[in-house]
C-alpha cells in the first residue's frame, strides 16, 4: 500500500502525520482558522467521535471560539460518504469551504478527525490545504500492555495510554494478566501487588470504547501460571508443585509456570478465572494466552496421562478452554507458538481460535506467518516494541521487527497486527519510553511503506516530542544500541546464579537457562557453586562490560538533548533518572567485574553501593508517577542486593 504525497510549492509546510497517509497531496495556499470555528456534524450524536479533543485542540492551539451551530467563522464539516468502506475517510482543506472530513462510517470519522488532531498541533492559524483519504492495512491494530510482571499501572496513565493509542489510530487494547488482577480465589498470589479490579476494568472498558478502542481480556489461563502456582491453595495443579516453595525468581518465573493439562481441577480453575473475568468486558474477544507452555508433559502430567503426548494434552487443554468461552458466547484468541511446533497440535486446535503469530526479532521467520495462512485459520501478526529487561528500548530492533512483520501480515491476508509490550525480569523499562514503539506499530499496521528509521524517528521527534531537529529521537535510539555496557537483565542473572539470599549454593535453573541462552557457549561448573558461577558469567561478558566509558560518554551527550524537555509523557527529570541508572549500572558491571577477577576494589565500591541506594529514591518517585506499588519491591531487592555486594567486595 504505498503512500503519494504531492506538494503544490515549496513553501508549502510539509506536515509530520503518524500514521502516515495512504494519499495526501498539498493544494495552492491555505486555510486561515478564524476566532469563530464551528463544528457541524449534522446534528448526529457521535459518542465515541473526539470532537471534545478537537475542541480543546483548537482553543488550547488557536485561542478560538468553538461552536457546534453553524455562524460566521471557520466551519469544519462531518459527514458519511457511503463510497468510502467503514475505516476510510477523506479530510479536504480548502480556501473557500473551510475543512471537510468524510467517513466510510463511524470508524472512519474518528481517523479523520485523528489527522486533523495532529495537523492542529503542528500550525499555527494557517493550515495548508490539501486532500487525504486514507485507510488502514489491517482491519484490527491492537497493543497489548504487560500489566503483571512487577508494575501495575494507575488508572490515570492507561486513561493516557489509551488516548495515545487512540491518536494514531488503534482499535483494540489488551491488558496482559497473569495475577495482578483481583481475583476471588486468587488472593494469596495477589496480595501486595495492588492489583487492577473489576471496577478499575469496567470503567478502563467504557473509557476505552467512547475513543473506539476495543478492550480485550487478555489473561494466562494455560502457561505463565508461575505466581498462582507458587500458593499454598493452587500448587497442585501444576506440573511440578514440589517446586512452589523455591525463592522467588524473575527468570524462573519466565521457565516454570504450565497447568497440568492431564488434571480435570486445573481445567475447573482456569476456567472459573475465565469465568469471573470475561463479563467485565464488552469484547466477544477472549485472549487465553497459551504460550511458552515448557513443563508440559515433563511432571506430573507424564504422570496422570502416560499414554498422551504433548500434542493431546496442549490442544485437550485449549480445546475445553475454548469451550468454556463459547458457553459465554466468547471468541478465542491463542498465542500460536506452542500449536506451530507440531503440526499435529494446530490440527487438533479448533478452527475458530485467531492465533496471535509472535516473533520479536528484527529479522522474522515468514514461513511461520504462512504456515497459519494456508491452514485458512485466522490470525494476528505480533511484534514487540522490545523494551522489556532493560532501561530504554531497543528502538532501532523495534522499528524493523513491526515492519517486517507487518510486511508479512498483508501479504498474507492477516486479520490484524498487535503489538506487544513486555515487561520481563520486573517490569524495569517504563511504559512512557514505549511510546515511539507504539508509534512505529502505528505506522505499520496502518499503512506499512518502507521508511528509513532516522526519517521515522525524525518524524516522532517532531509529531510526539515537539523537536524539529529530530535529535531527541536520535539520541533515545542510541542508548540501548551504543550507552549500555551493564544491562539491567545481566545484572539479575548474575544476581540470581545464587539459590536465595546468603545461602551461597548455585541456582542450577538460572545456570542452565543461561547456558541455554549463550548457545552452548557459556559453561558454569555446577561443582564449584555461585561464586564461581558468577565469575564465569562476568568474564563472558568481558567485552561488553568493558566498553563502559565509551558507554557512558553516550549517556552523557543524550542527556543533554533532553534539557529542557516535557512533552509526550517524557521529561528531562524523568530521562536523567533512567540515564543515570544505566550509567551507575555500566560502572556496576566494571566493579563486578574487577571481582570476578580478584582485584581489591577499594572504597569506590562503598561510593557505587550508595550511589545505587539514593538513585533507586528517585527511579520510586518515577515508577509511582505513573504505577502503582505492586512489585517496586523487587526491583528495590535486586539494586539493594547488588549494593551489598559491593559493600562486601566479594561476588
Amino acid at each position: 500500500m504505498p503512500t503519494s504525497e504531492h506538494k503544490a510549492d515549496d513553501a508549502t509546510r510539509h506536515l509530520t502525520l503518524i500514521p502516515a497517509p495512504v494519499t495526501l497531496e498539498y493544494t495552492h495556499g491555505t486555510a486561515l482558522i478564524g476566532p469563530l470555528v464551528t463544528i457541524e456534524d449534522a446534528d448526529q450524536s457521535w459518542e465515541t467521535l473526539p470532537i471534545e479533543q478537537l475542541s480543546d485542540e483548537l482553543r488550547h492551539r488557536y485561542g478560538v471560539t468553538v461552536l457546534r451551530r453553524r455562524t460566521h467563522g471557520t466551519v469544519i464539516s462531518l459527514g458519511l460518504d457511503s463510497r468510502l468502506a467503514h475505516d476510510e475517510y477523506t479530510l479536504d482543506v480548502s480556501e473557500s469551504e473551510g475543512i471537510r472530513v468524510r467517513g466510510g462510517g463511524e470508524s472512519g470519522l474518528r481517523y479523520g478527525l485523528q489527522t486533523l488532531r495532529q495537523i492542529i498541533g503542528q500550525t499555527s492559524r494557517a493550515i495548508p490545504c490539501l486532500h487525504i483519504q486514507d485507510k488502514p492495512a489491517f482491519a484490527v491494530r491492537a497493543y497489548s500492555l504487560d500489566v503483571t510482571r512487577g508494575r501495575v499501572p494507575t488508572m490515570e496513565f492507561l486513561t493516557w495510554f489509551v488516548d495515545q493509542l487512540a491518536l494514531y489510530k488503534y482499535n483494540q487494547f489488551q491488558l496482559y494478566v497473569e495475577h495482578a488482577f483481583a481475583f476471588v480465589e486468587l488472593s494469596e498470589a495477589w496480595r501486595g501487588t495492588d492489583p487492577l479490579t473489576a471496577a478499575d476494568i469496567t470503567y478502563l472498558d467504557e473509557y476505552c470504547a467512547r475513543r473506539g478502542i476495543e478492550l480485550v481480556p487478555s489473561l494466562a489461563t494455560f502457561g505463565h501460571m508461575y505466581m498462582n502456582l507458587r500458593t499454598r491453595e493452587h500448587r497442585g495443579l501444576g506440573e511440578f508443585p514440589e517446586d512452589a516453595d523455591r525463592p522467588f525468581s524473575f527468570i524462573e518465573r519466565m521457565e516454570h509456570h504450565t497447568l497440568n493439562a492431564a488434571d480435570p481441577k486445573a481445567h475447573d480453575f482456569a476456567s472459573r478465572l475465565i469465568e469471573e473475568y470475561a463479563p467485565l468486558f464488552r469484547s466477544k474477544s477472549f485472549n487465553i494466552g497459551g504460550d511458552e507452555t515448557f513443563d508440559l508433559g515433563r511432571g506430573r502430567s507424564a504422570q496422570d496421562a502416560p499414554e498422551a503426548g504433548r500434542d493431546e494434552l496442549y490442544a485437550g487443554f485449549v480445546r475445553d478452554l475454548c469451550e468454556t468461552l463459547a458457553r459465554h458466547g466468547r471468541q478465542p484468541m491463542l498465542w500460536a507458538d506452542i500449536a506451530l511446533e507440531s503440526p499435529r497440535t494446530m490440527d487438533l486446535l479448533p478452527g475458530d481460535i485467531t492465533m496471535l503469530n509472535w516473533m520479536y526479532e528484527p529479522q522474522i521467520d515468514e514461513s511461520k506467518i504462512q504456515t497459519i495462512a494456508t491452514q485458512g485459520r485466522r490470525q494476528f501478526v505480533c511484534p514487540a516494541v522490545r523494551a522489556w529487561s532493560r532501561f530504554f528500548p531497543d528502538y532501532a530492533g523495534a522499528w524493523l521487527n513491526t515492519y517486517h512483520m507487518a510486511l508479512a501480515g498483508t501479504k498474507y491476508d492477516a486479520e490484524g497486527m498487535v503489538v506487544t509490550d513486555w515487561g520481563d525480569y520486573g517490569h524495569v523499562n517504563d511504559p512512557r519510553l514505549s511510546v515511539p514503539g507504539l508509534c512505529y506499530g502505528a505506522q505499520n499496521a496502518w499503512n506499512p511503506i518502507e521508511i528509513d528509521a532516522h526519517e521515522m524517528n525524525r518524524r516522532i521527534s517532531a509529531l510526539v516530542y515537539g523537536d524539529e531537529s529530530g535529535r531527541i529521537m536520535d539520541c533515545l535510539a542510541r542508548i540501548d544500541s551504543d550507552g549500555v555496557s551493564f544491562p539491567w537483565d545481566l545484572a539479575v542473572q548474575v544476581l540470581e546464579l545464587e539459590y536465595g539470599s546468603g545461602t551461597g549454593a548455585l541456582n542450577m535453573d538460572v545456570a542452565a537457562c543461561m547456558e541455554r541462552s549463550s548457545g552452548g557457549k557459556l559453561t558454569l561448573d555446577r561443582t564449584l557453586g555461585c561464586d564461581d558461577a558468577r565469575r564465569r558469567m562476568l568474564q563472558w561478558n568481558r567485552e561488553r562490560i568493558e566498553r563502559r566509558r565509551d558507554c557512558d560518554q553516550v549517556l552523557r551527550d543524550c542527556g543533554d538533548a533532553f534539557a529542557g524537555l516535557d512533552k509526550g509523557g517524557l521529561t528531562a527529570e524523568f530521562l536523567s533518572v533512567m540515564l543515570d541508572g544505566q550509567r551507575l549500572f555500566n560502572e556496576l558491571g566494571e566493579e563486578l567485574l574487577a571481582l570476578a577477577d580478584g582485584k581489591d576494589v577499594g572504597s569506590g565500591a562503598n561510593r557505587l553501593a550508595a550511589d545505587l541506594e539514593l538513585w533507586f529514591e528517585r527511579y520510586r518517585a518515577q515508577w509511582l508517577s505513573v504505577g502503582r506499588h505492586a512489585e517496586l519491591a523487587r526491583i528495590a531487592h535486586v539494586v539493594w542486593s547488588l549494593a551489598d555486594i559491593l559493600r562486601r567486595g566479594a561476588l
